[in-house]
């Protein structure tokens, strides 16, 4: 059957389930996949941050990975500088 909306918008959503097999052993998934992190996008390996649609927890939308992503980069520069 084929039929035309009457919408204003549409909002596409393509799945649920994040591509994180190969962190696998490296970090903590919780039981859908999805990267455990902190506030600050820290993983509990040291230097390992993730953020954006493959963290648990997230709202799984562009501005708001945009966000996460700018908190993990400061939060990796303040891990490299705290190596040094």
């Amino acid at each position: 059957e084929v039929s035309t909306p009457d919408v204003s918008a549409v909002f596409i959503y393509i799945g649920l389930s994040p591509n994180t097999d190969y962190l696998k052993g490296l970090v903590p998934l919780d039981s859908a996949g999805f990267v455990i992190t902190n506030g600050r996008m820290e993983t509990t390996t040291p230097g390992v941050f993730a953020c954006g649609d493959i963290r648990h927890n997230s709202a799984r939308q562009a501005i708001t990975a945009a966000g996460d992503g700018a908190t993990a980069a400061l939060s990796a520069e303040r891990f490299i500088r705290e190596q040094s």
